[in-house]
């Protein structure tokens, strides 16, 4: 799991800090030694884009495999990032469902071979998990 450092996106909107996202992603998955939590995008200065992210993942970790996991919203985006192009070619993209959601066609981009991923996950949003994390609330469940 790597949360985004500078997320170019969404430049001048109120979003948590990278060391907030960090500490976001440690609490999610703490107990779970199958996800590691790298913070090679909160290292890097400037706006983060995901293809840098990959390649220098490629790099560090050349026999791995990498999935990019997005929720509908972000999918709906994808056509607009950085590199895109480049970036679909080498990762597999998975479109997370959260419980009920349908798969809308119009919102998978044409061009891109996406993955459906749905099944029993928790229902909650990275706004819930801030919100908490702001009242020092426990967000493990």
């Amino acid at each position: 799991m790597i949360p985004a450092g500078n997320p170019w996106q969404k430049e001048g909107q109120l979003v948590a800090t990278s060391g907030q996202r960090l500490e976001m992603c440690r609490l999610a998955t703490s107990g779970n030694p199958k996800i590691e939590v790298l913070d090679i995008e909160i290292n890097r200065s400037g706006p983060t884009y995901s293809i840098e992210t990959v390649l220098e993942l490629e790099k560090n970790f050349p026999a791995f495999e990498f999935s990019l996991v997005l929720g509908t919203d972000a999918l709906k985006n994808i056509m607009t990032w950085h590199r895109v192009d480049e970036l679909i070619k080498k990762i597999e993209v998975l479109q997370l469902l959260r419980s009920g959601e349908k798969i809308n066609s119009a919102d998978i981009p044409v061009g891109i071979d996406i993955k459906i991923v749905e099944g029993s996950m928790l229902d909650i949003s990275s706004t819930l998990i801030r919100e908490k994390v702001a009242k020092n609330a426990d967000v493990s469940e």
